[in-house]
């Protein structure tokens, strides 16, 4: 009777735990911010009261785990395709591909051969309107790099490019009037990039009075951004709303940088990338070594050879990186040859692990959990979780969904009924065990068998008597028994 109690508590304590239900009569609703350069604590350092709002209503993460390199295009597409740079080609803000033998910059890399070096490099936008139900899915992206280019054969259904002195207030405006459009033009899933606090932040460094002021205006973007959804009782239902970031930011100043043609011969090697690190290719093969050697002596900067390179940062393996990979320690510069010095005093593009790389991640919406501080994940998972909420397929990328669910409504159950669990798995373990030693001890008494004969006694045989067996039946015991 117990055993069935215990077994009977089990299953409705498992049905207890919630499962999310991912159909839905109406179209899933995504909109996607990115604040570039916004640090991971900001809202800790400044007074952001509408970013606190947020995790009233929703979940802040305490960072996210970017990618190196930590600079805004690769960071970026990273974060639309799930895929990390090595593997979707974008892979610096300057870029050289020795296939195409060709050069790229910021504002040049509109070409589709930029971002189609991987053919299975698939931004979101392109996967939401490829859906089943593409016939109802459309995408609206504004300004994130490369919304413009048509990649792998496909652009988003709504676009503008980027510009530079557009007010953040526009273009939430431009955004919100997508998804307000009739239903045979409006759009499901939403994309926003905005320059600052990138900006401020080389230009007078991650702590300053400048960014606090930057960042205040930003927090009132944001409070339009609840505004604009809390009037509208179906964005407020139905909406679900990521703000996250690129990468972070850490103070630098000039006399914490370097000029490479102070040690190695320039008319040896070329060099792309940023002011924190640099894809350097040689010129010929055979001054690697030198190359190499010569680089390794400076103090306070990272040289690897491309199979060097550390698997944490996954950027190995296209040729877009160079023979010769050199990065900063945090606050270090590299100044490349024909690169001008800045007076910025702030940079990125390190280490990914260094906490000050670190980007924000907020979501609110009817699919997160509430007033959540959770744990952190990597900018590789944005994907998975992106696909997740619009109701797509997963691609196979290098994200992983498992690492997005505990800010999920849905996929953790409470504490009671895992404990509830746990008790009742030892209990019937227990009575099962107990039912088993009493079962095969009754079955013992019951089998027995009655004889007039005495059981045989044997002894060991001595070391000198033969081996025939290990045990040896006396005489006088043989003709007892045989009698």
């Amino acid at each position: 009777m117990f055993l069935f109690i215990c077994s009977s508590l089990l299953i409705v304590s498992i049905q207890s735990i919630p499962i999310l239900n991912t159909t839905s009569s109406s179209l899933p609703l995504l909109l996607v911010i990115s604040f570039d350069g916004f640090r991971w604590d900001y809202p800790d350092i400044y007074d952001l009261p509408n970013f606190k709002s947020i995790l009233k209503r929703g979940v802040r993460v305490k960072h996210i785990e970017n990618s190196f390199a930590t600079v805004t295009f690769p960071s970026h597409y990273t974060m639309v395709t799930g895929l990390f740079e090595e593997t979707h080609g974008i892979v610096a803000n300057t870029i050289y591909d020795p296939v195409l033998n060709d050069t790229a910059i910021v504002s040049t890399m509109t070409d589709t051969k930029w971002w189609s070096q991987n053919p299975y490099s698939q931004p979101i936008w392109i996967s939401n309107q490829l859906a089943n139900d593409s016939n109802q899915r459309r995408s609206g992206v504004i300004a994130w790099p490369g919304c413009g280019t048509p990649i792998n054969g496909h652009r988003p259904y709504k676009y503008e490019n980027y510009a530079a002195k557009r007010p953040f207030d526009s273009v939430l405006k431009q955004i919100f009037n997508w998804f307000h459009e009739p239903t045979d033009t409006n759009i499901n899933f939403g994309v926003v990039y905005h320059s600052e606090p990138d900006f401020t932040g080389h230009r007078f460094g991650p702590i300053s009075s400048e960014m606090n002021k930057t960042l205040h205006e930003i927090d009132n973007y944001v409070g339009q951004l609840l505004q604009i959804v809390d009037s509208d009782e179906y964005l407020k239902t139905h909406l679900n709303v990521i703000v996250t970031s690129d990468h972070g930011m850490h103070d630098v100043d000039k006399t914490r940088r370097i000029r490479l043609e102070r040690y190695i011969d320039t008319s040896l090697f070329s060099a792309y990338g940023g002011n924190s690190f640099a894809n350097i290719f040689v010129n010929n093969i055979s001054d690697i070594d030198r190359i190499y050697q010569n680089l390794s002596v400076i103090p306070n900067y990272e040289v690897y050879k491309k199979s060097q390179i550390p698997d944490e940062y996954h950027y190995r393996s296209n040729v877009r990186i160079g023979d010769i990979l050199i990065v900063g320690k945090v606050g270090y510069e590299i100044i490349t040859p024909g690169i001008a010095e800045t007076e910025s005093l702030g940079n990125h593009g390190y280490d990914n692990r260094v906490e000050s790389m670190h980007p924000i991640f907020y979501g609110f919406g009817p699919v997160f959990k509430n007033n959540l501080l959770a744990e952190p994940f990597r900018s590789v998972d944005l994907y998975p979780l992106m696909s997740y909420i619009l109701h797509l397929n997963q691609r196979q990328t290098n994200g992983s969904f498992d690492n997005v669910k505990h800010i999920l409504i849905g996929y953790q159950q409470d504490k009671f009924s895992k404990y509830l669990v746990i008790v009742c798995i030892i209990s019937v373990t227990i009575i099962a065990l107990i039912f088993t030693i009493c079962a095969y001890r009754h079955s013992r008494q019951l089998v027995y068998v009655q004889s007039n004969q005495v059981p045989v006694e044997y002894h060991l045989l001595s070391n000198n008597e033969e081996a025939g067996s290990n045990f040896l039946v006396t005489d006088s015991e043989d003709e007892e028994i045989n009698t």
